[in-house]
């Protein structure tokens, strides 16, 4: 089979029977790439070169050996005709699959980038207006040899390949030293946050159950919730215990307080005030919430799904020990990148997760395999973790769609933030397409019946 390495995609005759502008521009191009050397696909005179008969197969096996596919446009309605796009389309899924690498460039007069079909979005856009077909060539050929493994020169690096992916067991639990950008406010929240408290609430169960057979639980407890969100958990875990008088839920937006307030003005055990765990003021701001209840101390302090997005969580841990009863507990629940497997088709997945590690302002996606250090560093006792899994076996569609949208549909929020705050920004723009992109053809798999999925909820328990 011949070995091709630029693909040109072109719509080449308009509806009237007449040679397009794009099959003008990609002639230009293609004449210019045979002048390098460089194996070119062009359909209009390879095909006939080769003598194929059958034009889907003659594609299929270009498609497969080119690093580099050009989509020529001067019109949107050609590049989303039915030949077009399943030649960017066949190639952006197997780049997403795992399956090559490659790049996809689009080469366009007269269209907007922004009203590219989302897949090409993601890729870069050069305007044959404002880049000559040398200078094009250049870039591309530049792009070739970084696939190649050469020296790319004379050009800036563009957009990156997706780097190598790694076992997630095997990746170090570096420290972080940035607070994370998330918010509970950001779209769909709401509705995610519902489906991960219901989602979670087994793996919580299984706290309260050492609890209770360790004989903590008595009458008149109070209990804190640290990063409470919506209190949907707080209020599913602890309202309906009658050995809780008092849960304090605090968070530090007020937006969210606010509502919750709201959502639970009819359970008077649940009292929420707007703390901020890493506020240098914290301990002066918390006693006055325990000064106003009436409350010395607090018997269980309940976090979930929170010491990820903090600064410095042992920082943390240690201030909320302090307001701990001599023999009261902590619970923490976090989760872990690490503990996420699927199969088959494993390697979208993972470029998700990989991807999601370079997002600015992320949360450590590593946290579940550090709870324990974090508790014993920060000066707790009779430390254990135990673990739950969430998997795909047995479930019906809407639950796969819940369990989806609790573990991967925020990760595009990350991206879109700060593409919002640098619209101008190209790379940020090709990260938040690249990933919901990626999301939407996860989501596909996740319906497939055939597809198996699970992830692991780790939760400690600790003394004083």
């Amino acid at each position: 089979m011949e070995q091709f390495d630029i693909f040109i995609s072109f719509k080449n005759t308009a509806e009237n029977g007449l040679q397009t502008e794009d099959a003008a521009l990609a002639e230009q191009v293609y004449k210019e790439f045979c002048a390098r050397g460089i194996s070119t696909f062009y359909s209009n005179i390879t095909l006939l070169r080769l003598g194929e008969s059958v034009y889907k197969r003659s594609i299929d096996k270009a498609l497969d050996t080119a690093k580099i596919l050009i989509v020529i446009g001067t019109d949107l309605a050609y590049i989303k005709s039915r030949w077009i796009r399943y030649e960017w389309e066949s190639f952006h899924t197997d780049v997403l699959d795992g399956v090559k690498d490659g790049e996809i460039i689009t080469f366009t007069r007269n269209i907007n980038p922004r009203s590219l079909p989302r897949a090409l979005r993601s890729y870069q856009n050069c305007n044959a207006d404002d880049m000559g077909i040398s200078a094009f060539c250049d870039f591309a050929e530049n792009a070739l040899k970084r696939f190649q493994g050469q020296s790319a020169e004379g050009l800036d690096e563009g957009i990156p390949p997706m780097p190598e992916v790694h076992s997630f067991a095997s990746i170090p639990a570096v420290d972080r030293r940035h607070k994370s950008v998330y918010s509970s406010t950001y779209a769909d929240e709401v509705r995610r946050l519902k489906i991960q408290a219901a989602n979670s609430a087994s793996s919580d169960q299984i706290a309260l159950d050492y609890l209770r057979d360790e004989g903590v639980l008595r009458d008149h407890m109070v209990v804190l919730d640290a990063g409470c969100a919506y209190g949907y958990v707080a209020r599913d875990r602890f309202a309906a215990l009658d050995c809780v008088d008092k849960i304090l839920c605090i968070d530090n937006n007020a937006e969210v307080i606010d509502r919750a307030r709201e959502m639970h003005a009819d359970e008077p055990k649940m009292a929420f005030e707007v703390i901020d765990l890493e506020a240098k003021d914290f301990s002066k701001r918390f006693r006055a919430l325990l000064d106003a209840q009436g409350i010395d101390k607090v018997d269980i302090i309940f976090s979930a799904l929170t010491l990820h997005h903090l600064k410095d969580p042992n920082k943390v841990l240690r201030n909320l020990r302090r307001f701990l009863s001599p023999k009261g507990r902590i619970i923490l629940r976090g989760s872990d990148d690490g503990s996420r497997l699927c199969y088959p088709k494993k390697e979208l997945m993972d470029q998700i997760i990989q991807k999601s590690l370079t997002a600015e302002g992320v949360s450590d996606r590593l946290n579940g395999r550090k709870l324990f250090t974090q508790l014993a560093d920060s000066g707790y006792h009779q430390i254990r973790i135990f673990s739950n899994m969430k998997d795909l076996s047995s479930i019906d569609f809407d639950d796969r769609e819940a369990l989806f949208r609790e573990s991967f549909a925020y990760r595009s929020d990350y991206f879109t933030k700060a593409y919002e705050r640098d619209p101008s920004d190209m790379q940020r723009r090709n990260d938040c397409e690249w990933m919901e992109a990626a999301l939407e053809l996860f989501e596909e798999q996740f319906y497939e019946r055939n597809f198996w999925y699970c992830e692991y909820d780790y939760i400690a328990v600790a003394e004083r």
